[in-house]
Parts: structure tokens; C-alpha cells; sequence
């Protein structure tokens, strides 16, 4: 018998009612939702202008690497190093502006590093075929002791006056480095979505071998994956040099981690194949908010790390097993 109209439309609703259900990036929404509640009437800062642009900004560093780190993991692979990029993409960009007065060229100083940093990952990871793990752990060590080298430990500071004042105003009500933060999504999403390079990505995640001998590109693939990484990295690095007024030589050593846990929480497979831009940036707010959340309570800064680390492990065992997730 021919199902009838309602049906067919009954069937749909509730098809699309499961995949909701299933899917982990919804539930990530979600609970950024209750921690939005909770924060309302836990303290009667959170909700004020103020606040929610510091909140934003905070969004947008962790934002701009972690779409770098989703596309690396989508592949099957792992940058452990972009959190040191950061860092000395912000002392050569700072440096740049503070020695020539010139903005633009401290931008593409910082940006240019990021690209110089992830065409050498990609080179060792996806041509030379060295393990990602332990040459990302590499370079992560080497950048950071060469930044530190570069400031002897210090912060590069006596930046033109644009600077914090692009790094601090806004555009029509919204702060200008969560305008780069959404252009950046725009561009990336796009290019996972609609194009074939990014198909190569994740059906090289989905299976290496497979891709090869379908004759996909897959050492381009997994270059382009590493070298544009490295090179959000390095923009990231630069909105923290517009945001601080100044570059720094540790600044990216807490991003690392907020930055894997924002990219599997919001449900990229950490094996690869598999991997949402919106689950991303939603892995991102949870994270910043679960800060806010612990700041809340008072804790010292060692009891914060624990219980974040403890959430984030629950959460994912909770959410990250058969999640449904979207391209």
C-alpha cells in the first residue's frame, strides 16, 4: 500500500528529529545553551556588554586555530605544535610593527610565519612521511625556545596606536576580531564543503590507502591540510598581538589543548574521515564558557584545570562514541 501524504511528511520530521538527536554537535549546542543559564543567574556580570566581548574575543583565538586543527584532524593527523606557531607568529608580527611603524607588514610577517611553519610540518608529515605526533612535539619545543630566544622572555610591546584600536573597536555592535573570526569560518567552511580539495580531505581521513589507489592527491592533500594550519595558526597569533597591544613569547601555550578538546568535543573523529566547522566553533563557546563557568566558583587555578580536564574527558566519552556528524 502507498503511504499517504502525512506519512511520507511524518517519516521525514521524524528522520530528521533522530538526526538531531544523534548528532554530537547538537548536543554541544545544547549545553552551551544551559552553560549561557547558568552563567545569567550565577553572577550578574556575564550578561553585561562588557562581558560578552571579552567572552568573544576569548572565542576567537581558540576559533581561528581550532579550524586549523579540525582540518589536520580530519586527515588522520595531529598539530602539536600550533600553539607555539601562535606564539612566534605574534613575536614577528609585534616585532615587525614596533620596528616599522607598518601594521600590514607585521600582519603578513605573523601570517607568513604560520604558512612557513605548517609548509615545514607538511613537508616532514605528508613527503617525508615522519610520524605527526613526534615531529609536531618537535617543533613545538624548538618554536617555543626560539621565541623565547628571539624576547629573551619578554613581551614585544611600543606597537603603533591602530593597532589595539582595530584589536578593540567593533562594527555595527560586533568586535572586529570576531568579524575576521566568522570570515575565516566562511572561507573554511566553504572549502570542506564545496570543493575538491575538500572531499581529498576527508576521504583521505576516511581511508589513506583507499584514496591512493583511487588516485586522489594525497600527499597534496595532507600538505595543504598541515600548511594551512600553520597558517591560522599564525593569524591567530596576529588577532592576539591586536587584541593584547603586544606579542609574547609563551601566549599560545594554553590554546593547544582548548584547541584539540574544541575540535573532538564538537565532533570531529580524532581517527579522521569525519569532521563539522559548526561543531568546531560550538566545541569552541563550550570551552570558553566551562572558564567562565569555573571562574564563577572561585577555584584556584590548579583545581580549574582539573575540573576542566574532568568535564571535557566526561563529555567526550558521553558524546564522542557513533556521534552522527555532518560534513
Amino acid at each position: 500500500m502507498a503511504a499517504t501524504l502525512d506519512q511520507t511528511i511524518g517519516q521525514k520530521q521524524q528522520s530528521w528529529l533522530s538526526s538531531k538527536l544523534s548528532s554530537q554537535t547538537f548536543w554541544v549546542l545544547i549545553a552551551v545553551i544551559l552553560a549561557c543559564i547558568f552563567l545569567s543567574f550565577a553572577t550578574d556580570s556575564f550578561a553585561t556588554t562588557k562581558n560578552l566581548y571579552n567572552i568573544t574575543r576569548n572565542v576567537t583565538f581558540v576559533a581561528i586555530i581550532a579550524l586549523g586543527m579540525t582540518l589536520v584532524i580530519i586527515i588522520g593527523g595531529i598539530d602539536l605544535s600550533v600553539g607555539s606557531t601562535l606564539s612566534l607568529a605574534s613575536v614577528v608580527g609585534a616585532s615587525l610593527m614596533r620596528d616599522t611603524g607598518s601594521i600590514w607588514l607585521g600582519v603578513a610577517g605573523g601570517v607568513g610565519t604560520g604558512l612557513v611553519i605548517g609548509a615545514i610540518n607538511g613537508t616532514a608529515i605528508a613527503i617525508f612521511r615522519l610520524p605527526a605526533f613526534v615531529h609536531t612535539l618537535g617543533m613545538l619545543l624548538t618554536l617555543r625556545a626560539l621565541a623565547l630566544l628571539v624576547t629573551a622572555g619578554h613581551s614585544v610591546g611600543r606597537l603603533p596606536i591602530g593597532v589595539m584600536a582595530f584589536g578593540r573597536g567593533n562594527l555595527l555592535g560586533v568586535p572586529n576580531l570576531l568579524w575576521l573570526a566568522a570570515a575565516v569560518y566562511v572561507a573554511a567552511a566553504i572549502m570542506l564543503r564545496h570543493s575538491e580539495l575538500g572531499r581529498e580531505l576527508f576521504l583521505v581521513g576516511s581511508n589513506e590507502r583507499a584514496a591512493q589507489f583511487s588516485g586522489l592527491r594525497v600527499v597534496r592533500a595532507k600538505f595543504i591540510a598541515y600548511l594551512l594550519c600553520g597558517g591560522l595558526a599564525g593569524l591567530s597569533g596576529i588577532a592576539v598581538v591586536f587584541r593584547l597591544g603586544s606579542g609574547g613569547p609563551i601566549l599560545g601555550d594554553n590554546l593547544l589543548l582548548m584547541a584539540i578538546a574544541a575540535v573532538v568535543l564538537g565532533g570531529t573523529n580524532i581517527l579522521g574521515g569525519r569532521g563539522s566547522y559548526l561543531g568546531t566553533v560550538a566545541g569552541v563557546i563550550l570551552s570558553v564558557l566551562l572558564q567562565s563557568i569555573l571562574s564563577v566558583m572561585q577555584l584556584n587555578e590548579a583545581w580549574r584545570q582539573v575540573i576542566y580536564g574532568v568535564v571535557i574527558i566526561t563529555m567526550l566519552l558521553v558524546y564522542g562514541r557513533g556521534s552522527k556528524v555532518q560534513h
